[in-house]
């Protein structure tokens, strides 16, 4: 990596020291240089942003990235520092991948690709990061590149042909996705689904699919997902610093898969896994099957007071709450009944007025409004966004009647 603002660092002891710092010592520690003083090492003083998503009934929510690099294959931070990296981005759970036949550093490191589970094991466990035990299978197009999870041995992967490798990941209970099928290097014209894909389907070698990678989201692989009951996934596939792909600074953040589990165990992952309880988290926004983001987003927002009143100008006044530190970007629906604003953005942690006007009939006394908003940002399907309904009980009260002047003479 080069830096172009040499400048700001004015004392050769500091730009030693940065040098120094960029150096394998166990993996790659990077560091901030802030006007002339150098910040710790991200590897060292941790603090977890934590990144609140409530739980839907009957099921966890958790926040996991189950596509990342070490040097045990092309990237370039320790097995360790994945897992404190996840644990500062408010992770629950993740997967390191590395490529079973592409290992550029085999001459600076082991070549037992089970390495990077049983180095970043104890960390995980120190700081309560799930890790499942993976390994990527990459190949030229078509297939492309698979992510098998839940492995017990990942060098029985190392095979000459293709069906071998997955043959060997299937004996030991592996789960696949299908990683980065829009990826322009491998599909630079159209994102397409081949006849072997088609096959390792019916084979029990494809159970689900990343919507999402790094910084791309591919609309007709969420259409996929949905008509060939594959789970979402929505990983960063991070090579180098996470900080260098995602500012903080920015209030950029990593793509999460949020995993809706029984409990928090790696059989309960598995589990949600293979029933599809997951949705993609990217940008901002959520995809997935209606079934599980529904939930998520009824749990996330709410109306502040359901009975509320209809005053003289016949305006109904809502205030919404997001309880959750994702944001959403609502579009009122409105009726014959009534209308309602175009656009409302509600923030993490915020709370909205929202004015109703009533342009109906309605009656004096209680009357029910069910007051609907697509979530521009929660995707059932490609383009197609979620609708949440909210109930109030909206009273009108008749004006009181004022006495004649002649009965008062």
């Amino acid at each position: 990596m080069k830096y172009s603002n040499e400048n700001s660092i004015h004392s050769s002891t500091a730009r030693e020291a940065l040098r120094r710092a960029f150096r394998f010592i166990g993996g790659i520690r990077w560091v901030l240089v802030i006007g002339s003083g150098l910040i710790l090492s991200a590897a060292g003083a941790q603090t977890r942003r934590n990144f609140r998503i409530p739980d839907i009934p009957g099921y966890l929510t958790l926040k996991g990235d189950f596509h990342m690099h070490t040097p045990f294959s092309d990237g370039t931070v320790w097995p360790t520092d994945r897992v404190l990296e996840a644990w500062r981005d408010g992770l629950d759970i993740i997967a390191i991948t590395d490529h079973v036949e592409y290992r550029p550093n085999q001459a600076d490191v082991s070549t037992d690709l089970n390495r990077p589970w049983q180095m970043a094991l104890p960390e995980a466990e120190k700081y309560g990061i799930l890790l499942i035990h993976a390994a990527e299978i990459t190949r030229s197009m078509p297939p492309g590149h698979f992510n098998a999870y839940f492995l017990q041995d990942a060098n029985l992967l190392q095979q000459k042909e293709i069906d071998a490798a997955f043959e060997a990941a299937a004996a030991q209970g592996a789960f696949f996705i299908w990683n980065h099928p829009g990826w322009k290097a491998q599909q630079p014209d159209t994102t397409r689904w081949f006849p072997v894909h088609t096959e390792y389907l019916e084979k029990g070698w494809l159970h689900g699919i990343e919507i999402f990678n790094e910084k791309e989201y591919y609309p007709v692989v969420q259409a996929w997902a949905d008509e060939k009951n594959l789970t979402v996934f929505a990983n960063s596939d991070v090579h180098g610093p996470i900080d260098f792909l995602y500012d903080p600074a920015q209030n950029e953040r990593r793509p999460m898969t949020l995993v809706f589990a029984e409990d928090r165990s790696l059989s309960s992952v598995r589990e949600a896994f293979e029933y599809r309880r997951t949705a993609a988290f990217f940008n901002d926004t959520l995809a997935g099957p209606e079934e599980w983001i529904k939930p998520l987003v009824e749990q996330c927002l709410s109306v502040q007071r359901h009975t509320v009143q209809i005053d003289e100008r016949r305006r109904v006044h809502l205030i919404l709450t997001n309880h959750s530190d994702m944001a959403f970007n609502l579009q009122g629906i409105s009726t014959d009944e009534f209308k309602l604003p175009g656009t409302v953005f509600l923030r993490p942690n915020s709370s909205e007025r929202v004015v109703m006007n009533v342009i109906g009939r309605v009656e004096s006394g209680e009357n029910t409004l069910r007051a609907g908003f697509r979530v521009l940002n929660a995707l059932t399907g490609p383009g197609i966004p979620l609708i949440v309904e909210f109930t109030v009980h909206a009273f009108l009260w008749p004006e009181p009647a004022i006495a004649s002047a002649g009965r008062d003479q």
